[in-house]
């Protein structure tokens, strides 16, 4: 699933990063509401100069190596972090990882991510667990033929309920329908509600 949230960060890793200017990416910051940008945060960290030369992602021949090096040096940075950083830092890290190493990246920086700091989607808004979920599908859809890193990233999505734990009464019923879990549970209601009715027609014979 391919959203306009994801090809605008799409766009603002491509060409904010590229320039390499706190400037340049601050310019994209500041969506219609007013507020903050996460795709244009992702953009700033991997603008960073440190950042940038930690892995060079399109030289690397040993790409599954050089990815456990670049996360275990990425890991300590995020302990200070508050979740929305480190939340941004997680997938700055996951974007600059080789194609070829995605399943490393999937299993021991998003999956670790999600249980090393189990308690982050309290603290983290709607806006920004939603926009994390669709990068993972996004990643998941592009990386179904190396190894498990499909099934990890997917497997690292908020759940419906962390999703909700913030949320209006509005996004929690657009959080439900747009996980699936609400046309499952539409569909037992129905089976429910359907033998009720038998039932009262065979207790009426």
């Amino acid at each position: 699933m391919q959203n306009a949230d994801y090809i605008g960060y799409k766009k603002n890793v491509g060409e904010l990063a590229s320039s390499g200017t706190a400037a340049a990416v601050s310019t994209a910051r500041v969506v219609a509401s007013g507020g903050l940008d996460i795709s244009a945060d992702i953009a700033l960290v991997l603008a960073a100069a440190q950042f940038g030369t930690d892995l060079f992602n399109q030289w690397t021949k040993h790409p599954a190596a050089d990815a456990r090096d670049f996360i275990s040096n990425l890991k300590p940075k995020l302990v200070n972090l508050n979740p929305y950083d480190r939340l941004t830092y997680i997938m700055a890290g996951d974007t600059k990882i080789n194609k070829r190493a995605k399943d490393v990246s999937a299993r021991e920086l998003i999956l670790w991510y999600r249980s090393a700091y189990p308690n982050d989607y309290k603290t983290l808004s709607v806006k920004d667990k939603t926009y994390f979920n669709n990068y993972l599908l996004e990643a998941a859809r592009q990386n179904t033929d190396v190894n498990q890193a499909s099934n990890d990233y997917q497997a690292a999505r908020f759940t419906v309920d962390e999703l909700n734990y913030n949320a209006t009464p509005l996004q929690s019923v657009t959080n439900l329908f747009s996980s699936g879990a609400g046309k499952t549970n539409w569909v037992l209601y129905g089976a429910i509600g359907l033998g009720i009715i038998l039932l009262i027609k065979y207790i009426k014979k």
